[in-house]
């Protein structure tokens, strides 16, 4: 499609997570491991005006390819809540409905709360390639959110040598609240790991544990799917206050609107 571009870079980021190939031409990429990697570094969202005046946006991995086209908006400022709402709907795989075209080919949609499609990939020419690329665009975003988090002061994850000279990690809110504290690690490497758990299990209340303490008060835990226990919450005066905590905190995680410790 010819459309005169005008491109804005909203965020240019790295992607740290095992490399993917979103192309199309093979079910299974043949490429070096290298080159593979080089596809989902400096990705981003670029912005244009179609022939048609309509604004749009697109969403580019690091090998120059679009996995993502939004819909049409009337203005610049309609166009920048668009890409607000992918970014808060892009990072949750069930916001993505994965289909196929009357001839055989894949693609997917990226559905808002409301039913709205509000991004639709390109064409491949498996399932297995479409759904790299969606898992490519939801790691995309989920970059975008945390990157933005460690730039406004957001929410943030913190690693730190204690004073036994063990390292933990906490969840720090944007109002400068520790939410989530972390059991001790034998190295930064390893503090670091558990973070990545909770972002793997935080998100899910059904991972939460409520425990009594004394007068009344209540606390909580997080566990990995192995039952350990990977962070413990503050104390609250009351269970159902802490049952708040932990609807809220979890919310958070599935945002991925916290930034990357240090």
């Amino acid at each position: 499609m010819n459309r005169k571009f005008v491109s804005t870079v909203f965020a240019v980021l790295a992607l740290a997570s095992t490399p993917v190939l979103v192309g199309c031409e093979a079910e299974e990429p043949t490429v070096g491991e290298e080159q593979n990697a080089t596809a989902t570094k400096n990705a981003k969202i670029e912005t244009f005006v179609g022939l048609d005046g309509q604004h749009y946006f697109n969403v580019i991995a690091g090998n120059g390819e679009k996995v993502l086209r939004s819909e049409g908006y009337s203005s610049a400022d309609a166009a920048e809540t668009g890409i607000e709402a992918v970014k808060d709907s892009g990072v949750d795989t069930e916001s993505y409905d994965l289909l196929q075209a009357a001839d055989g080919t894949w693609y997917f949609n990226l559905v808002a709360e409301n039913g709205e499609i509000i991004g639709t990939s390109q064409m491949y020419s498996t399932k297995s390639n479409a759904n790299r690329a969606l898992k490519a665009t939801r790691e995309i975003l989920a970059k975008v959110n945390r990157q933005e988090a460690a730039e406004t002061g957001g929410a943030s994850f913190n690693v730190f040598k204690g004073l036994d000279g063990k390292y933990y990690f906490n969840l720090k809110a944007a109002n400068g609240e520790i939410v989530l504290a972390s059991q001790a690690y034998t190295s930064k490497a390893n503090a670091k790991k558990g973070v990545a758990s909770i972002r793997d299990n935080g998100g899910d209340v059904a991972n939460y544990e409520v425990r009594d303490a004394q007068n009344d008060q209540a606390y909580f835990v997080l566990k990995a799917s192995n039952g350990k226990v990977i962070a413990t919450g503050e104390t609250y005066v009351s269970a159902s206050n802490a049952e708040r905590a932990i609807e809220s905190i979890s919310a958070l995680v599935l945002s991925e609107k916290i930034a990357d410790p240090k």
